[in-house]
């Protein structure tokens, strides 16, 4: 590293160093196609290792909390990891042996129910589009809004079509859904071995960054990750508590209300509270458009009492799970949700809330000093050379007032030597 950085210091060394990524980058572009499918063949082949990383560091989350607070009374380290790791497996198989032993049915009974019950909602749409023309002509408005069906009708046939003439294009979905399946299932047998090695592939991380930092580096990059992980494992933890949370109680409230689809709706709403600002908003469109199939008056019910609850739930439940351990600006977190959803989907709105806090963390703690320590650095060689210059300056009117002074003494010399020639000049006559 210090042979990397004096030979950048060197101008030719930064000119080389220049030189090469500006052909790199040229060649990159050059042949862009090539290299997005060569990624994209290396993001398939790491995809289950990736997948099996991040079930290993959600499991963890469980795995940490065991081994602090239901078996901290084990006094071998060795031990209590082991339980914990073994609790926390088997409590996570058990959640989705749940899911698909209890839930995935009656997800799936209530899409074949509502598919089932098309014709009836064609009718229902039908009687409340003319419901709502009738309301307009009370008022002298002309809506046509029973027109609007054969518009959606003929839309429905077109995708209907096109889906069943392009059974090449469902097939390779299906495909995609498979892989899918199985990148998950080998990433969670990868995350079960991650798990198992954790504390011996933790302590090789640790010699290596040991072996390539100073002390003061390693410390402050060891406090860095712990404070990165402390943002990722309390903001995806809270998030999902917080999304279970709200899908029972959006359960529990339509099985009061006597709603139907409970399971299908509660799952949607929980699901998509994870994701940040848009997701409640989705899940409640999303909610209330199945409701409104069945009647408008449920659609009404659920629209009222989700917003009750995200109320609830963001300026109550929110700040007392998270407090500010973002400590991000609301609009900077709208930017980062947005930034983040464009460029990796639901992912991207998943973590970039605490990606930018990690970021807001390195720009006022390294960025900032190490720009304000340049800018010392620089007045302080500018007040330098400023310093170097006036000395200069001074030397050299020293050297031009020594010199002037030598010359007004070969003068007063030259003077005197002439007024005693003159003298003797005139003695010489009076002497004779």
């Amino acid at each position: 590293m210090s042979r990397f950085k004096k030979a950048l210091s060197n101008r030719w060394g930064a000119y080389t160093v220049a030189a090469i990524a500006g052909v790199v980058a040229y060649m990159t572009l050059l042949n862009l196609p090539h290299v997005l499918k060569w990624l994209s063949r290396a993001a398939q082949i790491v995809a289950p290792i990736i997948i099996g990383v991040i079930i290993a560091y959600l499991i963890d989350l469980v795995v940490v909390f065991f081994e602090n607070k239901v078996f901290k009374k084990i006094s071998k380290p060795r031990l209590r990891y082991v339980l914990s790791v073994v609790v926390s497996i088997i409590l996570v198989l058990l959640a989705i042996g749940l899911f698909f032993w209890f839930v995935l049915p009656e997800i799936l009974k209530s899409i074949t129910d509502f598919i089932s019950n098309a014709q009836n909602y064609k009718s229902i749409i039908e009687d409340s589009l003319a419901q709502l023309d009738e309301f307009a002509a009370e008022y002298n408005i002309t809506l046509n809004a029973t027109s609007w069906t054969s518009n959606i009708y003929r839309q429905t046939n077109r995708i209907i079509a096109d889906f069943t003439q392009n059974l090449t294009r469902a097939m390779d979905t299906v495909l995609s859904v498979w892989n899918i399946l199985l990148n998950v299932f080998i990433g969670i047998i990868l995350a079960v071995y991650f798990l198992a090695g954790k504390k011996r592939l933790f302590r090789g991380i640790e010699r290596f960054r040991h072996a390539l930092l100073t002390d003061e580096q390693f410390e402050k990059h060891t406090d860095f990750l712990r404070r990165s992980n402390a943002i990722f494992s309390k903001y995806i933890s809270f998030t999902i508590l917080e999304a279970i949370g709200v899908g029972i109680v959006n359960a529990i409230f339509m099985l009061i209300a006597g709603l139907p689809n409970v399971v299908l709706i509660s799952v949607i709403v929980g699901v998509t509270n994870i994701l940040p600002t848009f997701g409640p908003i989705a899940g409640c469109f999303m909610g209330a458009f199945v409701l409104l199939l069945e009647d408008p008056m449920y659609a009404v019910i659920f629209v009222i009492f989700t917003c009750i609850l995200q109320t609830i739930d963001g300026y109550v439940v929110k700040p007392h799970l998270f407090g500010d351990s973002m400590g991000l600006p609301s609009f900077v977190s709208l930017i980062s949700i947005i930034i983040g959803g464009k460029l990796f989907g639901p992912i991207g709105i998943l973590i970039s809330i605490p990606f930018t806090a990690v970021m807001a963390i390195l720009y006022h703690e390294s960025l900032i000093p190490w720009l304000e320590k340049r800018k010392k650095e620089r007045e302080k060689a500018e007040a330098a050379e400023k310093i170097r210059s006036v000395g200069l300056y001074e030397e050299e009117g020293s050297k031009s007032g020594s010199t002037s002074g030598a010359k007004k003494s070969e003068k007063k010399t030259e003077k005197k030597a002439a007024a005693s020639d003159a003298e003797s000049e005139a003695d010489a006559p009076a002497e004779s």
